[in-house]
């Protein structure tokens, strides 16, 4: 047994997308390390109270696009969020799939907003949208 040790569900998602269940338990350890240590991640959840950060004030409801150095985008609308952390976590010439994990409060037509934005504004990059019903995260994402 190995732990492969990520950081969150978009890291552990690639890692098991890197799974070979023909190859022994070091060679998938590693190969599902590498995976997840990849991924760039990140998330969109709605503030809970007023506050500031370096992106911004922050009012109750805003919602909040969050990557793994902290707060990047403060928006008053889901999707405004979500693209805007997009917009600040592909790197174009490095990145060439993002995973979008879909949970509670997120919607269809949100869904196809940002899908619809990644097409447009970043066309070499492949959008997967997978549900995985998250609680407090309306989207959770991984940028490979």
């Amino acid at each position: 047994v190995r732990v492969v040790a990520t950081l969150g569900i978009p890291e552990g998602f690639a890692a098991l997308l890197d799974y070979d269940p023909e190859a022994g338990a070091g060679v998938n350890a590693d190969a599902m390390a590498a995976a997840s240590a990849r991924v760039v991640a990140g998330e969109v959840t709605q503030a809970v109270r007023d506050s500031s950060c370096e992106a911004g004030p922050i009012t109750e409801g805003d919602y909040l696009g969050i990557a793994r150095d902290g707060i990047r985008v403060v928006a008053p609308g889901l999707a405004a969020a979500a693209e805007g952390l997009l917009e600040s976590l592909i790197d174009r010439a490095h990145h060439e799939i993002v995973t979008v994990i879909a949970g509670e409060g997120a919607t269809a037509a949100d869904t196809r907003r940002i899908t619809g934005w990644l097409e447009e504004h970043h066309p070499d990059v492949a959008a997967e949208v997978h549900q995985g019903g998250q609680p407090l995260y309306p989207y959770l994402f991984g940028v490979e």
